[in-house]
């Protein structure tokens, strides 16, 4: 059974959470489906809208079991 790992970045009031291994989706799937975007000029990747509704399911959490049904529906329109 894959565990989800996750690590924090903060700075002031920007939070980064990065997933260094996530069950339900392979980072090769994630890597070639990748969304660029960018913050304070700097370019980063996030996963597309359909790997993060994937991922949110795979995780069982409630929270984000309730966020994978917003953005199922189309609920909070972004660039992901």
């Amino acid at each position: 059974m894959s565990r989800l790992s996750i690590f924090h970045i903060r700075k002031t009031r920007v939070r980064i959470d990065v997933q260094t291994s996530t069950p339900g989706l392979s980072f090769a799937d994630a890597w070639s489906g990748r969304v660029t975007m960018a913050y304070e000029g700097q370019e980063f990747y996030v996963v597309n809208r359909v790997h993060l509704i994937q991922l949110k399911r795979a995780s069982g959490r409630d929270i984000d079991l309730q966020d994978a049904a917003i953005l199922d529906t189309g609920g909070s329109k972004g660039p992901v």
